[in-house]
């Protein structure tokens, strides 16, 4: 029987009408409910405010070495929503522990945008990086996931963003994305619809990250998201963000990559002083 046939068959058989409705009410119910919570934690969401930072290394007072540039670039999560001090906003804490391991200064400058999709950051955060970039670090694709953005759309948008980021002409490193399970202000029916959605977009970002030799995707989730799911204090009050705890430990599974890039060939700081 070929394919279209089976479709045939689904369009007109009674019981695989009864199904395309049922699959079709139980997406709108999913897409109903997860605005729905959307909405609710938009109206608590705070930002800290700009981020731009040079962070010394522990136990170091001067400038002695010319800084790592560091653009941090994504959604909410880079935005540092969920803290209140700007040092505890993921961008700062990432640029803390590569400082600490390469025993450098870094000069961080955030471009995230709460709500941001990866068609918004390559259209609105990619123009706005200014001077040399040592290390593009980006979380972004939870905004995708929740909005239930078109698989062929955000294909697009996945390909295009990492292609755009390789012309400014460094490494990238790219964070999955995070544990959908964690984040208790979405019901759980369509919690756990998210997640399984979650679990096909990770798959994308895999395949287009593999033709990229200049882009690194860190499986953040299955290096911290387990924690994310167990420890209630790596989640902010409003039950969707992470807490400084929890941009912490995502901090923690980013850092070796971006550090590992920055030093895998000559900064371009040092390279246009030279």
């Amino acid at each position: 029987m070929s394919v279209r046939q089976r479709r045939l068959i689904r369009r007109t058989h009674p019981l695989g009408q009864a199904v395309t409705v049922m699959a079709l009410g139980g997406v709108l119910l999913v897409r109903s409910q997860v605005r729905s919570a959307y909405r609710r934690y938009a109206l608590t969401r705070q930002v800290v405010g700009p981020i731009d930072l040079l962070i010394l290394p522990a136990g170091s007072s001067v400038v002695d070495l010319p800084p790592v540039e560091l653009a941090a670039l994504g959604d909410s999560g880079m935005a540092g929503v969920g803290v209140r001090e700007v040092e505890k906003t993921l961008p700062a804490q990432v640029a803390r522990r590569v400082a600490d391991r390469l025993g450098r200064p870094v000069h961080v400058v955030g471009y995230g945008r709460s709500g941001a999709r990866t068609a918004d950051v390559l259209a609105e955060q990619v123009p706005r990086v200014r001077g040399a970039v040592d290390v593009a670090v980006v979380l972004v694709g939870v905004n995708d996931v929740i909005r239930l953005r078109p698989w062929p759309r955000l294909a697009q948008d996945v390909t295009q963003l990492l292609d755009a980021l390789c012309v400014l002409g460094a490494p990238v490193v790219l964070s999955s994305l995070p544990e959908f399970r964690a984040m208790t202000a979405i019901p759980p029916v369509p919690r756990l619809g998210l997640a399984v959605w979650a679990v096909f977009v990770r798959r994308l970002q895999q395949h287009i990250v593999r033709l990229r030799p200049d882009v690194v995707l860190v499986d953040v989730r299955g290096a911290v998201g387990g924690t994310f799911f167990r420890d209630a204090a790596t989640m902010s009050p409003d039950a969707f963000h992470p807490s400084a705890r929890g941009y912490g430990l995502i901090a923690d599974a980013l850092a070796p990559a971006v550090a590992t890039a920055a030093s895998s060939a000559p900064l371009r700081s040092e390279r246009l002083d030279a």
